[in-house]
């Protein structure tokens, strides 16, 4: 079945990608790309809610969820399976990156022998300070 690409979601995905390392609030997306002259026709926040159902479903984005409080936040990853690796999130910065899966596996691996214990792929995020935060003194 072919999909409807409206120029609002072209400028959303592009907007995201551009901005790849970073996780972005719905309403964050809107402010962001309202202030963003590269973005020619930046979607109204209304247009975002309802395209960010259609991204999570082509895998081109994931969901955050806080575990207290907070919103949902999303980014891009360009059809990446997240749910095979574990994701690391900057307190500071906010950023969230992607452990690679070998790692991933081999913590998995050991927890799970150690502790009798399996993880969730798709629920997990560890907290911490990136390199460039950390540079920073933050």
């Amino acid at each position: 079945m072919a999909t409807y690409q409206t120029e609002q979601k072209k400028e959303l995905v592009r907007f995201l990608k551009k901005h790849s390392n970073q996780a972005f609030t719905i309403d964050q997306i809107c402010k962001e790309m309202a202030g963003d002259s590269a973005c020619i026709c930046p979607p109204g926040r209304s247009t975002v809610y309802r395209l960010i159902p259609k991204l999570l479903s082509e895998n081109l984005i994931k969901q955050f969820k806080p575990s207290k409080g907070g919103k949902t936040v999303y980014q891009i990853i360009g059809g990446i399976d997240c749910k095979c690796h574990i994701h690391l999130k900057c307190t500071s910065c906010g950023k969230i990156f992607h452990m690679s899966n070998e790692i991933t596996e081999s913590m998995c691996s050991l927890i799970s022998r150690s502790n009798e214990f399996k993880i969730n792929m798709e629920e997990t995020v560890l907290y911490g300070i990136c390199r460039s935060c950390a540079e920073k003194g933050a």
